[in-house]
């Protein structure tokens, strides 16, 4: 179920009550004439290396994200939604709507700048191309690491993952003119072609062409689409945005302007669609790929500073330890999640479910009316129904899951069990300082127990890592190679 706050339940039942008409309408409609319901276009907005500290709707005093806040208060908020602690893996999860060990990619690998590997469309069928199938128009606006767009055996990846068109920050191996070349006269593809972009400034570039697509789609109007805008922003090196540019700024301050200009795009991609009557129809979904990455500057709490009105007093980073693990901390794993159509979804709501990055792969799926392979196992259960407002028969699961490398992580809505020994209770240690296994608790109190077990148990059926024909290639892949062997 979800939770209505007391502020939002009269908006909520109101928004309800006309979505209960509306489909029924749409119903009675489709019976008679026999023309189904029009399907909803799509947006998914993953902003990259941002966590809750910097979104003041989940509680930061930081005030960089007004339009997501505006989102958020008029669409559904997902309280508690798990990512893994890195891009790709984050990524992959995405795609896929399958969890690391059954991919096989848990460790963080990036070959378009180590090589390796890749995200084979002969091993994993993308949500793209799901929906490709079904009769949408496809769209990648961003970043894309997960293959080697100059490798001639995977230039064409995007397409064969089911992508029409494509604007991408394609990254590249070090001395390649791509390599780190992603803000500021960034190395752009465009639809397979390099484009000249000399003075220009990389997240504006793709967000307009998104809304150019979005534009096109508008005026064609003969079937719905999905367009993915893969963010750039905020990832490092820190640096000036348009807004700033000439202005002298310590880290922090190129990082704050940096979340607020990723959130300006975001309200500039909304007024397009409104601009362009798509917006009672579009599904746009926002959410982040992992938790603040402060890189190597300084701590995190300097770069951060709040959550929920709190200050953070540890110094966990996003950049991996030195045996090559990245936190799974909550404040690296566990990441705004944000849905938002006024036609379609009764906003004003907040969710407790438990919800993670493989779920959105078979929500989309149902919104939009698509046909999944026989074969393909998924591990994600779709949002949809819910999201509409529509009953529900079956409960959610009471446990979501990460992982990174051979460190698997579940959580109920209180406890924390870490595969290699950790255990926390989040309701009342949030920053995960003690570890209940320590404590006295295990042994003293039932319920605590009860928790641990089941958790423990969910974990021992989940199947072993799925075995990848090539090895990881990455500082953090190398940094937990090195640890093994000694």
């Amino acid at each position: 179920m979800f939770q209505l706050n007391y502020r939002s339940a009269i908006s909520g039942l109101v928004a309800l009550f006309l979505l209960a008409a509306t489909i029924g309408w749409g119903q009675s409609g489709a019976t008679r004439s026999g023309v189904e319901p029009k399907r909803p276009n799509i947006l998914f907005i993953l902003l990259d290396n941002i966590g809750k500290d910097w979104f003041r709707c989940y509680g930061s005093q930081e005030d960089v994200t007004p339009n997501i806040d505006r989102l958020a208060r008029t669409g559904v908020k997902f309280r508690s939604f798990y990512v893994t602690p890195v891009c790709s893996t984050t990524r992959v999860a995405l795609l896929t709507g399958r969890y690391p060990f059954r991919t096989g990619w848990h460790t963080h690998h990036d070959p378009a700048i180590y090589g390796g590997g890749y995200f084979d469309w002969n091993r994993e069928i993308s949500i793209a191309r799901v929906l490709r199938n079904a009769g949408y128009h496809t769209y990648i606006s961003g970043k894309w690491q997960i293959n080697d767009l100059f490798d001639p055996s995977q230039k064409d990846a995007l397409e064969k993952h089911g992508f029409d068109e494509h604007c991408i920050f394609p990254e590249g191996k070090k001395d390649h003119p791509a390599h780190k070349k992603r803000y500021w006269d960034p190395y752009i593809l465009e639809n397979g072609q390099h484009i000249h972009t000399d003075g220009q400034y990389g997240p504006e570039i793709f967000t307009q062409r998104l809304i150019d697509f979005m534009s096109r789609m508008a005026k064609q109007g003969d079937a719905p689409f999905f367009a993915y805008y893969s963010a750039i922003l905020t990832h490092i090196p820190v640096g000036n945005t348009p807004d700033n540019k000439d202005t002298e700024l310590t880290a922090r301050e190129q990082f704050a302007g940096m979340a607020r200009y990723a959130d300006k795009l975001v309200g500039r991609m909304v007024q397009a669609l409104d601009d362009l009557g798509l917006r009672d129809d579009t599904i746009l979904l926002i959410a982040t790929d992992n938790g603040t990455d402060n890189g190597t500057y300084h701590g995190y709490e300097h770069l951060g500073g709040r959550v929920s009105g709190r200050k953070i007093d540890v110094g966990s980073t996003m950049r991996p330890k030195d045996d090559g693990y990245y936190h799974l901390s909550e404040f690296s794993v566990n990441t705004p999640f944000i849905v938002n159509c006024p036609n379609r979804i009764p906003g004003g709501r907040e969710s407790d479910l438990l919800v993670d990055m493989t779920d959105i792969f078979p929500t989309l799926v149902d919104f939009a009316s698509a046909e999944l392979p026989n074969d393909l196992a998924l591990d994600g259960h779709s949002l949809a129904s819910r999201l509409l407002g529509q009953a529900v028969d079956s409960p959610w699961r009471n446990w979501s899951f990460t992982q990174y490398h051979q460190i698997r992580v579940i959580r109920d809505h209180r406890f924390k069990l870490f595969s290699n020994g950790p255990f926390y209770d989040l309701s009342d240690d949030p920053l995960e300082k003690h570890d209940l296994q320590y404590t006295g608790r295990l042994t003293e109190d039932e319920a605590t127990r009860e928790a641990y077990e089941r958790l423990k148990d969910v974990l021992a059926g989940l199947s072993p890592n799925a075995q990848l024909p090539w090895e990881f290639r990455s500082i953090s892949a190398r940094q937990l190679e090195a640890a093994r062997r000694k």
